[in-house]
């Protein structure tokens, strides 16, 4: 039996976020967010282990720190405690200069020293103790950035291990500096906190973001490079948190601003449990809701080896892929379609647009004729025809596109059949029946979708029309747009239906990817609604 058999009774969508992994992955849009609970399983300490490793070399520290503890001080202040006595009990160097240097070497020092203290001397005896370490290297050398919160380069220490074997994947960069520029064929392993690495002799960051101090340092540079950089990736791409509790503070505003900026790119948190009844159902649900409002971050609850099936799952090739998700949950499918249709000027193409985080198909192919942008009252029978060439052409390349859509979530402005809605009478509607027969569906079928239908009020609409630079007598009337929605309607008969006059645009968008995330997947049979019009 599968270990993600009890996941997927937990949590009946996990298919579909597999889905939306697998395809940022396969767009090199997927980055990983890796914490404390990666090192944790390698022998690192936790932040509380480490500084009580810290404190031990003074017996009073250690009291000292349990009292402080105690009085509900925070890890980082407990650290700038720790530093202090540190500091203050240094000797002092001749030449005077190399005081501050000395410190910080011999401060590092100490962190190193109880950072490792209890890991395994070799990186394979890491990796093969740990419970998904080696899943998890797999999958960051198809990653282009790893966002990495620890000290310790163990990650990093194992893909290079791979490296060195001749095992394929990406190359592989360590910094502790934002990249100015994403490489093709890399894998960058950003220390946003700083790094020293398991080998001593190699090269280590100056500084460690460790203390109260240091910490307040770093966010008073919040303005700068590092922080940009780090916001653009959380907003352009699909960040999936390895070993987080969302303890770190960065951590949350960056989740935020995220989720204010771009409502509908939803990030992924890998939540560990001890074994598959350590969190209540009650308690998981309070979890998933609080993080899906707070920080547009969907949360899955495994434990360690269903951890480790899951990045399983994400290393397999397309093929492999498809076949294991066409075995997995309620859906057993690998590839969603959707359908945006409503209106003119509903706001099909912004919603579109805001859904860059999935895989998105415009309205056209390529640039419309001429003819298109003619009022249709001012059209003759050799224009009219040049337009329906068009279209018919742009209907079959579309549904061929859909029908050759990989892995993932696939979103389509405007429905193939919108042109039933615009018929004046059963002999029109027959005639686009036959034609639809013969110049599209005669190889393929139309590809099933949902119907993700979008509206506002007539005079919304008629206004946005003019807007957008119709002038009055071209803007359409409240009674033409009332009938095409009702029209629009009749055709799909949608069960998704939601008002763009009442949201923001982001918020639309957040609704609807939400929509195909967390709910019921209901496409439609689009040959059937030909088969009404024959």
């Amino acid at each position: 039996m599968s270990t993600l058999d009890d996941a997927l009774a937990r949590q009946p969508r996990l298919p579909r976020y597999l889905c939306h992994l697998y395809q940022r992955l396969c767009q090199r849009r997927l980055n990983l967010v890796t914490g404390a609970g990666i090192s944790i399983d390698a022998g690192v300490p936790d932040w509380h282990g480490l500084l009580d490793r810290l404190a031990a070399a003074e017996e009073a520290l250690k009291t000292d720190l349990g009292e402080h503890r105690q009085a509900g001080l925070n890890p980082e202040y407990l650290g700038q405690i720790i530093y202090h006595r540190f500091k203050s009990s240094c000797p002092e160097t001749n030449p005077s200069e190399l005081q501050a240097a000395t410190i910080e070497h011999n401060w590092g020092k100490a962190i190193h020293e109880a950072i490792y203290d209890r890991v395994p001397a070799s990186i394979g005896d890491v990796v093969g103790r740990h419970p998904y370490l080696a899943q998890l290297r797999d999958v960051a050398r198809k990653v282009p950035l790893v966002i990495n919160f620890n000290f310790d380069d163990i990650l990093s220490d194992a893909i290079g291990d791979e490296i060195k074997a001749g095992a394929p994947g990406n190359a592989m960069s360590v910094t502790w500096h934002p990249p100015l520029t994403d490489r093709v064929d890399l894998t960058t392993i950003y220390h946003v906190n700083g790094i020293l690495p398991r080998v001593s002799l190699r090269k280590r960051s100056p500084q460690l973001i460790f203390t109260e101090d240091s910490f307040a340092d770093a966010r008073a540079r919040a303005p700068g490079v590092s922080a940009e950089y780090i916001f653009l990736r959380f907003v352009q791409n699909t960040m999936l948190l390895v070993g987080h509790s969302l303890a770190d503070s960065s951590l949350k505003n960056y989740l935020r601003l995220n989720r204010d900026k771009s409502p509908a790119n939803h990030h992924y948190m890998i939540f560990w449990m001890e074994h598959e009844n350590k969190v209540s159902a009650s308690r998981r649900q309070d979890i998933f809701e609080a993080n899906l409002e707070l920080y547009n971050l969907i949360t899955i609850f495994l434990t360690s080896p269903e951890i480790r099936e899951f990045l399983d799952v994400l290393n397999l090739d397309e093929r492999a892929f498809g076949e294991r998700l066409d075995s997995l949950g309620e859906d057993r499918r690998w590839r969603y379609h959707y359908y945006i249709v409503g209106p003119v000027a509903a706001g099909k193409s912004t919603l579109l647009e805001q859904l860059r985080c999935f895989q998105t198909h415009e309205e056209w192919t390529r640039p419309p004729p001429r003819e298109m942008y003619l009022a249709s009252t001012n059209i003759d029978d050799q224009e009219r025809e040049a337009i329906d060439r068009f279209i018919y052409a742009e209907l079959k390349e579309k549904n061929r596109r859909m029908h050759a859509a990989q892995a993932g979530f696939h979103f389509m402005d405007r429905a193939p059949l919108d042109l039933y809605a615009f018929s004046k009478s059963d002999s029109e509607n027959s005639k686009k029946s036959e034609e639809l027969r013969t110049l599209v569906t005669r190889d393929q079928p139309l590809q099933k979708g949902e119907i993700l239908f979008i509206e506002a009020s007539p005079t919304a609409l008629v206004r946005r029309n003019m807007l957008r630079g119709r002038s009055p007598n071209e803007a359409g009337s409240e009674a033409y747009f009332t009938e095409q929605t009702e029209s629009l309607k009749k055709v799909y008969a949608p069960y998704f239906v939601l008002s763009t006059e009442q949201y923001s645009a982001g918020e639309v968008a957040r609704q609807v990817a939400r929509h195909v995330l967390l709910h019921e997947y209901r496409p439609a049979d689009l040959e059937k609604i030909i088969e009404r019009y024959e």
